[in-house]
């Protein structure tokens, strides 16, 4: 039986001693708030919230959006819709805040010691390409320093809400890194952010080489092609010849030019009217000096 509005209840009995009951502003904003739904809707908020795990009024405000249809509005939830929800913000939020070193002095800060145990618990070690992929998902600042909002910004879009899903995510994003140049590239040169101190413009050849080892290897773009090994007549010919340090042209330039060798290992492709820097034209005058028996092309013989 449907329940009668309050403008139809009979009034009570005169003799009837009326008991009242004191109603708070709480209560009363969530009968007002329960009064807007139908039971087709409720059932909807319902299930939408079991498979989001999105609070009430947020299932509410992306069923809205649309239609009612809970299968049209969880599939906006988790493909990133703009107008979305994202119930995984304060889940994130929480697991930052356990890494934290200093949450009074320092509360949207973790450090080198979160880190470290961040990166354990993700099962990613120190000196894995795993972790240039962590700190350029959450685009730490610099190594060892992750930001409350990079963190809860970066893995929201994936919808990560859980220390499983991170590790998930990660590990993804580190296997595309053979595979997929944009993935790569991405995290190529955030890694130079990483690097870079304050107040300086280029990093140390030392710390380059070091990086364009783990970087280069067969876990990201492995630079090398059928007959050379040019990572390493790369380095041979800056430790020999060139030995200064690194600024973010020479760096990001050096991808482009391990992406071009790799395809063409002759070096036909560079000629004295490209624009590469001139460490590079350097590079390739010293390779076929030095490395090239027949002169200008690999001799195979």
């Amino acid at each position: 039986m449907a329940k009668r509005k309050a403008k139809d209840v009979d009034p009570p009995n005169a003799s009837t001693p009326v008991k009242k009951v004191k109603t708070t502003a709480k209560a009363g904003s969530d009968l007002k708030a329960a009064a807007k739904y139908t039971s087709i809707q409720e059932r909807a908020i319902a299930e939408f919230s079991h498979v989001t795990q999105a609070d009430k009024n947020s299932a509410a405000k992306a069923l809205k959006q649309n239609g009612w249809s809970v299968g049209t509005a969880i599939n906006a939830f988790f493909n990133g819709s703009p107008n979305a929800p994202n119930a995984s913000r304060p889940k994130l939020e929480k697991i930052f805040d356990g890494y934290r070193e200093d949450p009074k002095e320092l509360p949207d800060e973790v450090n080198f010691e979160g880190v470290g145990q961040l990166l354990g618990d993700l099962g990613v070690g120190l000196e894995d390409i795993g972790a240039l992929v962590l700190f350029e998902i959450v685009q730490s600042p610099q190594l060892g320093k992750i930001t409350r909002e990079g963190f809860v910004d970066g893995f929201s879009e994936s919808h990560a809400d859980s220390t499983t899903k991170l590790r998930n995510v990660v590990l993804a994003r580190r296997a595309k890194l053979s595979t997929d140049r944009t993935t790569f590239k991405s995290v190529y040169n955030h890694t130079f952010t990483l690097l870079i101190e304050d107040r300086k413009k280029a990093i140390d050849l030392d710390q380059a080489g070091e990086f364009w080892k783990l970087l280069f290897s067969e876990d990201g773009f492995e630079w090398r092609s059928e007959n050379v090994e040019w990572l390493d007549w790369w380095l041979e010919f800056l430790n020999a010849k060139w030995n200064k340090a690194v600024n973010k042209d020479l760096w990001r330039q050096t991808l482009a030019f391990a992406e071009a060798s790799k395809k063409d290992e002759n070096l036909t492709f560079w000629t004295e009217e490209s624009s590469w820097p001139s460490v590079i034209d350097d590079f390739v005058a010293w390779v076929k000096a030095e490395k090239f028996r027949g002169g200008d092309k690999m001799d195979l013989e």
